[in-house]
């Protein structure tokens, strides 16, 4: 198993019993199919064919579908015959190609099309990207000429907001299922891009360098290499191309912002990130919305007494060979031996990052190392029953404290996803009633 493993790392990803009944259906590809959930971000089940239909002769996958219904052709027909673990690496690299041809596309198409028709011709993850990167390009021109820069960013938001009733007026018309999660995602990331503009106008910002600008994450669509490139302070990351359908995204408040900021600069010199705080104030849901904004497979590990080095050490090298993230929910629950050995083993993965090697030892067994992997934890602090860090960790990973979200900007925001226009005081009045509720009435459950 572990042999197999390695020919397709994200079979670490999944149970032994899981990977026996893949490899004991090599014959038939169309019985793996149950199992792509389990492996992809984005990829419920693929199209197949048959050998013999349309005169193939083995068995072909044309396309992908995602959990939500949306349906995406691969650029070419990928060949899924054989061993399980070589035609799904295929599989693989078809979906990132795809996905990269079809952000491209959708940018190219994103100046002669109509908005309304563009948001529905394009994978929503695709439209999300490709109106960051025409934000960031946009807001960069209107930067650009520092005694200009007041009256070109009124104007930009002006724009932005005619462009977001356009989107609420799509809300409210009838859509199908698949367009209006596409739409409500793309007006969740683009409120944030008006404000953004709002902010930046207020700080009064002359120029492209101005910390209020440099500190957002940014998209640029680099053409000398081809390629989507994320830009924040001083970080940079590629855009990890992983297909992730239409999972919708969060309300990015000021608190996910510096989230991001801290998380991302955490990466960029190679260290883990530790977002710690009580329960409810949404630190798994961030570093999984910051993977989506950077279109990476983010795997959520929830983590008990029971885990012990063997699993972590799996897992690790599961990350390492796939250029995954990793979420280890409620970290601190693992007994305090058991966090030590896995401090080694992270900071034996982030040294051969840093060092910059394309194999390494890890085990005892010397695997590829792919170096967009990262590792994140999330921890309550101060329950009974949790340890604390040991220092060797506490070295590794930066902490982002996290405390009270945003009700009302959240509430509000969602509501004008949904298309509601006077959301402002729609969502002041909710969150009044829920806090005077749960303030009020009796916890018990009979209420």
């Amino acid at each position: 198993l572990e042999k197999k493993r390695q020919q397709f790392p994200r079979f670490y990803f999944i149970s032994s019993d899981d990977l026996l009944e893949i490899l004991g259906q090599a014959k038939d590809p169309m019985n793996v199919q149950g199992h792509l959930k389990k492996c992809f971000e984005g990829i419920k089940k693929l199209e197949m064919h048959k050998p013999g239909t349309e005169g193939r002769r083995h068995y072909e996958a044309t396309g992908m579908f995602s959990p939500d219904g949306e349906y995406i052709p691969f650029i070419g027909a990928c060949v899924t015959d054989g061993r399980p673990e070589e035609w799904m690496n295929k599989v693989e690299s078809s979906m990132f190609a795809t996905t990269k041809k079809q952000l491209y596309k959708t940018l190219e198409d994103s100046k002669s099309m109509k908005k309304e028709k563009w948001v529905k011709e394009f994978p929503g993850q695709c439209i999300i990207s490709a109106g960051q990167v025409i934000w960031t390009i946009d807001c960069e021109r209107s930067l650009s000429d520092a005694d200009a820069a007041k009256s070109a960013l009124r104007q930009l938001k002006k724009k932005w907001v005619s462009y977001l009733n356009k989107l609420t007026g799509l809300t409210r018309s009838r859509l199908a299922k698949v367009d209006r999660m596409k739409v409500v995602a793309l007006i969740t990331i683009e409120v944030h891009a008006r404000d953004v503009i709002e902010k930046l106008g207020k700080a009064g910002c002359s120029s492209v360098a101005d910390f209020d600008w440099v500190s957002q994450l940014r998209f640029y669509w680099d053409k000398d290499l081809n390629d989507c490139i994320v830009k924040q302070v001083l970080s940079i990351f590629t855009y990890g191309y992983e297909y992730q359908g239409n999972n919708g995204r969060l309300v990015m408040t000021p608190l996910t912002d510096r989230c991001y900021m801290t998380l991302g600069a955490a990466l960029f010199t190679r260290r883990g990130g530790n977002p710690l705080g009580p329960a409810g104030t949404g630190k798994t849901e961030t570093v999984k919305d910051f993977g989506k904004a950077l279109a990476r497979y983010v795997i959520v590990f929830n983590c008990s007494d029971g885990v012990d080095y063997k699993m972590t050490g799996k897992m690790f090298s599961g990350l390492a060979q796939t250029g995954a993230w990793a979420c280890l929910d409620e970290f601190n629950r693992i007994e305090v031996e058991v966090l030590s050995v896995v401090a080694t083993q992270i900071s034996i993965i982030m040294a051969a990052i840093k060092a910059g090697h394309q194999r390494f030892m890890f085990l005892g067994q010397e695997i590829r190392l792919i170096a967009s992997c990262g590792i994140f934890v999330t921890m309550n602090p101060g329950y009974a029953g949790r340890s604390e860090l040991p220092d060797n960790l506490k070295a590794i990973v930066r902490p982002v404290s996290m405390m009270v979200p945003n009700f009302e900007l959240i509430a509000e925001i969602m509501m004008f996803a949904e298309g509601f226009s006077s959301a402002k005081a729609l969502a002041k009045k909710m969150i009044a009633i829920m806090e005077l509720s749960q303030q009020q009435l009796s916890k018990q459950d009979h209420y």
